[in-house]
């Protein structure tokens, strides 16, 4: 795909952007605008041999100028830009100001990906934290099992809390140990179904 196959912005809209970039981050835009133009100069260069012979060539040439010309208007519009924030030009203009400029761009993208960085990193905590402070609602206390026994409802005592290791204190039943409670739990309900002949929950 040439160059001319993709639409470009309109002057307005790139000076619109231009508002809202730092003078170092201008620097690297008027660097990269002029690193642009010199690889299609020197495609232009290469081609001009074969330009009276080859339509091709002569075409890619054209389409080539075009882009020049509306990154030499890019360039005009970077200058009125940082001239209006009371920039010298010449800042812009020498080898020793354009890489001064771009080295401070360079560490303006570094401190905002690592904030962008910590930023994530902040949100991926407050979201495990949420988690863990989420209990299973058969360890705390929202479920309850229980029986009726003539007429009146008689609620088991919530589930011990253990730790990992098996020690009573803090933490939750492993799923194990949940599954255990259950099936013992349903022993004990049968029995007293058939001793009682109540109504278990």
């Amino acid at each position: 795909m040439s160059s001319a196959d993709t639409t470009p912005i309109s002057p307005a809209r790139f000076a619109a952007a231009l508002r809202e970039l730092s003078v170092p981050m201008l620097h690297l835009k008027v660097l990269e605008i002029r690193n642009a133009m010199a690889h299609l100069q020197y495609s232009n260069d290469q081609l001009a041999p074969f330009a009276a012979t080859d339509p091709d060539c002569a075409d890619a040439i054209r389409e080539n100028e075009a882009v020049l010309a509306r990154m030499e208007e890019r360039i005009a519009l970077v200058r009125i830009d940082v001239e209006d924030r009371g920039v010298a030009w010449n800042e812009f203009a020498s080898k020793e100001g354009t890489e001064a400029g771009v080295a401070r761009a360079r560490e303006e993208q570094q401190q905002q990906q690592q904030q962008q960085q910590q930023q994530q990193e902040e949100e991926a905590t407050g979201v495990a934290q949420i988690n863990a402070a989420t209990s299973s609602p058969w360890t705390d206390g929202t479920f309850q099992t229980g029986t009726i026994r003539n007429g009146e409802m008689h609620l088991d005592a919530p589930p011990r809390r253990e730790n990992n290791s098996g020690a009573g204190g803090g933490g939750s039943l492993s799923d194990e140990q949940l599954r255990a409670a259950m099936e013992e739990r349903m022993r004990q309900m049968t029995t007293e179904e058939d001793e009682e002949g109540g109504l278990h929950l």
